[in-house]
């Protein structure tokens, strides 16, 4: 490897476009191949980027470009092959999430990165954002006391994606795939990433009648459930597609609603509790005896896009060959609480996880 990291890309789907573009312009790296069978979508991307080989089959790319590293933004279905391939071939991993369709299929990712010295590295942008780094840092100094307890939602009140692959259960599809892993990250990610125990979930597929005749409709269109950590900490999620909740609007609120208007939203939210305070919505929760001071969370010590930064993370954990914020052994994990969420909703028990 010289100065600069030679990057291909595999995919443009998810935040990978994005990827594409920012590497051109980073200084620590150089984009030398572009693998993407659509040629609209490569023009689109690439705009007036130039010197960069293209591609129809990634793996022709692998064997006859000079890399060190690739970014992969396949369907979800590809991302445990592709980045298997990419590992075997010596190269650093930056995949969009889900790193891949189960924990079964990333152990042996991350033990194959392990064993070659790669950084092997999962999409998650949020975590770069200024609330989560700085809800992380206030957890880590232990600002809100003992974390006992978590909330975490992202809910869409009516939702289907036409064609796409996000209701396909074959394809890697459904809301737990799609959102949860993002909601259950969130909260996770702030906390420190505990080590999950025990999964008790459900997941539901209510809407089906909702899509379109020539929809395959197959996958959970919500989820909810409980995460037990070897900490003590417990975090409850609740993630849909489509769920019949007017998200605590009502008439009452002056908003022009009333029982004769649809409401058709969407929103996220993530909170922390602990037992000197709190994160809610944004704002930092202080305790005292009578109740809680709230102030807002001090976000001013961070700059620059989350994407933009993840990115440099992948860059630097190659640079200093040092384990990236988003590793492998935490994607397994994170794969371990959608699984178990999964089984857990088959067999109706809470799950173990024993890893």
């Amino acid at each position: 490897m010289g100065d600069k990291i030679r990057f291909g890309v595999i995919g443009i789907g998810g935040t990978i476009g994005s990827t594409t573009r920012i590497l051109a312009d980073e200084k620590n790296a150089e984009l030398v191949a572009l693998a993407d069978p659509d040629s609209n979508r490569r023009e689109r991307t690439l705009g007036e980027i130039e010197g960069v080989q293209i591609f129809d089959d990634y793996q022709v790319m692998l064997q006859q470009a000079e890399l060190d590293a690739v970014c992969i933004g396949l369907p979800t279905w590809m991302h445990a092959p592709a980045t298997r391939d990419a590992l075997e071939c010596g190269l650093h991993v930056l995949c969009e999430k889900p790193p891949a369709n189960s924990a079964e299929e990333m152990k042996p990712l991350a033990k194959l990165s392990a064993e070659k010295g790669l950084s092997c590295m999962f999409v998650r942008q949020s975590r770069f954002t200024p609330q989560l780094m700085e809800g992380r840092r206030l957890v880590a100094a232990g600002e809100l006391g003992e974390v006992y307890y978590s909330d975490t939602r992202w809910i869409r009140t009516r939702w289907c994606s036409g064609r796409g692959w996000r209701h396909d259960k074959d394809k890697g599809g459904g809301v737990l795939l799609d959102l949860g892993i993002h909601a259950i990250d969130n909260a996770w990610f702030m906390m420190g990433c505990p080590k999950p125990t025990e999964v008790s979930a459900g997941l539901y597929m209510a809407f089906s009648d909702l899509a379109p005749p020539e929809q395959i409709y197959t996958a959970d269109d919500a989820a909810c459930g409980l995460v037990r950590f070897e900490n003590g900490c417990v975090l409850h999620f609740a993630v849909a597609f489509s769920l019949n909740t007017a998200d605590g609007k009502s008439p009452e609120n002056d908003d022009g609603l009333s029982d004769q208007k649809s409401i058709a939203t969407e929103f996220q939210r993530v909170s922390l509790h602990g037992t000197l305070g709190g994160l809610e919505d944004g704002r930092q929760l202080i305790g005292t005896p009578q109740g809680v001071k709230v102030k807002p969370l001090d976000t001013s010590a961070y700059s620059g896009d989350s994407v933009t930064l993840q990115t440099r993370e992948f860059i630097r954990s190659i640079q200093e060959m040092d384990q990236p914020l988003n590793s492998a052994d935490q994607a397994v994990m994170l794969m371990e609480m959608l699984d178990g969420a999964v089984r857990s909703s088959q067999t109706g028990k809470a799950v173990a996880i024993d890893s």
